[in-house]
C-alpha cells in the first residue's frame, strides 16, 4: 500500500463474536481490509486456540484467522460481561456472530436486543442453515454443508466414489459471503438507510454455487454425477498423467484446441467425436484416454512448457508445500512471514491487491491483550477493571493488566 494512502475500510469497527472458521474468516477478510476487529472470547481463551498444530503445540489455526485483531475476553455467563459487548456494540460499526441461531438473543445480545439503542449496526449472523426453515436448529458443519447443498453429490471419481472438497469451503465461502453482505449494508447504512441483520447459511454457500449443475440437470433432466478432475460442460478440461509420474492439468476449450493437437502431434480433425466443443464432451472419456496415451511419452514439465508457449492453459498439481514456495505467490505476496509469533510463512493473505487494502499486517493477539484498552475507552476506570478481573468476568495480560507493551491495541 503506497505512502499515506488510506485503507478502504479504515474508522470501521468491527465487533467479532465468533468461533471455529466461517465468523473468524469473514472478521478476518474485513481487518485485512483495514477495519479495527475487535476479538469477544472467553476469559479462558477461544477454543481454536487449544487446537494446536506440531510438535511444540503452535496455535496456528487460531493465529492464522485472527491477525491483526484486539482481544477483549470476557465472560458472556454474566451480566457485567454481557453489558460489556453491549457497550461495544453500541460503539461498533458491525457485529459478526457464528453462534448457534437464538444464542446470542437468549443472552439479550441479539440483532433485536441492540437495534434500538444501535440502529445503525449492521449484524451480520452466520450459522449452518440460517435463521429460519425447517432447518434451522439443525446443527451444520462444514461437511454436512457440503453433503446437503449438493456439492459432495458431484465431487469424487467418475466410477462414483464421492468425496468432500479439500478445502472447507463452506465455512470459507460463508465468510466471504459475510463480508459481502457487510461491505454492501455498510454503504446503505452511512447513506443514512439504518443498519440490518444480515443471515448467511453455510448450505445456501454451497447450493448457490451448483450454477453448472443446475443448468446441466434442466437441460438433461438427468441428476448431475462426479467426473473426477473433467468440466461438467467441456472437454479436453482435466488432469493427466504424465512420464515422469506428474500430474498437469489441461483447459484446452475453443480455439485452444487445435493448439493442443499439434503439441501433441496428433490429428483428430477427421474423427466426428471431437469435431465440436459439444462432441469433445459428450465423448470426454474416449478423448482422455487418447490424450492420456500422448502424455506418458514426455515429462510434466516438457508438456507444460510447450502448451504454454502455444498458448494453451495448463499447470501443475501443486501440493501445499510446493505453493508456500512458489514464486509467483511469493511475489504477489500469499504467504508472508509472521515473525512476531512463529517467523515463518505462517500468513495466508487476503488475495486483494490494491492502493485501499492493506491485507495481514501483523500477529494475533493473546487472550485479553487489548481488555484493558478497550475498556478505559468505553470509560471504565482502572478500579472497575480490576474489579472484573477479580471476579472472573474478564481476563487481562499481567497480574493488573497495565503494562502499556501488553495492552497496546493493533494498528
Amino acid at each position: 500500500m503506497s505512502a499515506g494512502t488510506r485503507p478502504f475500510l479504515q474508522g470501521v469497527r468491527v465487533l467479532d463474536v465468533t468461533g471455529a472458521l466461517a465468523g473468524p474468516y469473514c472478521t478476518m477478510i474485513l481487518s485485512d481490509l483495514g477495519a479495527e476487529v475487535i476479538k469477544i472470547e472467553p476469559v479462558d481463551g477461544d477454543g481454536l486456540r487449544r487446537r494446536t498444530m506440531g510438535a511444540d503445540g503452535k496455535p496456528l489455526p487460531f493465529d492464522l484467522v485472527h491477525r491483526d485483531k484486539a482481544s477483549l475476553a470476557v465472560d458472556l455467563k454474566t451480566a457485567e460481561g454481557r453489558g460489556i459487548v453491549r457497550d461495544l456494540a453500541c460503539h461498533s460499526d458491525v457485529l459478526v456472530e457464528n453462534f448457534r441461531v437464538g444464542a446470542l438473543a437468549a443472552l439479550g445480545l441479539g440483532y433485536e436486543d441492540l437495534r434500538a439503542d444501535c440502529p445503525d449496526l449492521v449484524y451480520c449472523s452466520i450459522s449452518g442453515f440460517g435463521q429460519f426453515g425447517p432447518m434451522r436448529d439443525a446443527k451444520g458443519i462444514d461437511l454436512i454443508a457440503q453433503a446437503y447443498g449438493g456439492l459432495m453429490s458431484v465431487t469424487g471419481t467418475e466410477d462414483g466414489r464421492l468425496a468432500k472438497a479439500g478445502f472447507p469451503l463452506s465455512d470459507l465461502g460463508s465468510g466471504m459471503w459475510g463480508a459481502i453482505g457487510v461491505l454492501a449494508a455498510l454503504v446503505r447504512a452511512r447513506a443514512g438507510g439504518g443498519g440490518c441483520h444480515l443471515d448467511v447459511a453455510l448450505a445456501d454457500t454451497v447450493a448457490s454455487w451448483s450454477v453448472w449443475e443446475i443448468a446441466d440437470y434442466i437441460a438433461t433432466g438427468a441428476a448431475p454425477r462426479p467426473l473426477g478432475t473433467a468440466h461438467r460442460l467441456a472437454a479436453p478440461y482435466q488432469a493427466f498423467d504424465c512420464a515422469d509420474g506428474q500430474p498437469l492439468v489441461i483447459g484446452a476449450v475453443d480455439r485452444a484446441w487445435p493448439s493442443l493437437c499439434s503439441v501433441l502431434a496428433i490429428d483428430l480433425s477427421g474423427d466426428e467425436r471431437f469435431a465440436t466443443e459439444y462432441e469433445r464432451f459428450r465423448h470426454h472419456e474416449a478423448l482422455a484416454d487418447i490424450l492420456q496415451r500422448r502424455f506418458t511419452t514426455a515429462p510434466r514439465d516438457h508438456w507444460i512448457g510447450a502448451l504454454r508457449s502455444a498458448g494453451v492453459p495448463c499447470g501443475p498439481v501443486n501440493s501445499i508445500e510446493a505453493i508456500i514456495t512458489d514464486p509467483q505467490f511469493a511475489a504477489r505476496g500469499m504467504f508472508p512471514n509472521d515473525p512476531e509469533r512463529h517467523g515463518e510463512p505462517t500468513i495466508v493473505n487476503t488475495p486483494l491487491i490494491a492502493d485501499g487494502a492493506p491485507r495481514a499486517r501483523g500477529r494475533a493477539p493473546l487472550i485479553g491483550e487489548h481488555t484493558v484498552a478497550l475498556l478505559a475507552e468505553l470509560g471504565y476506570d482502572a478500579e472497575r477493571i480490576r474489579r472484573l478481573a477479580r471476579d472472573g468476568v474478564i481476563a487481562i495480560i499481567g497480574s493488573e493488566g497495565e503494562n502499556d507493551d501488553e495492552t497496546r491495541r493493533p494498528a
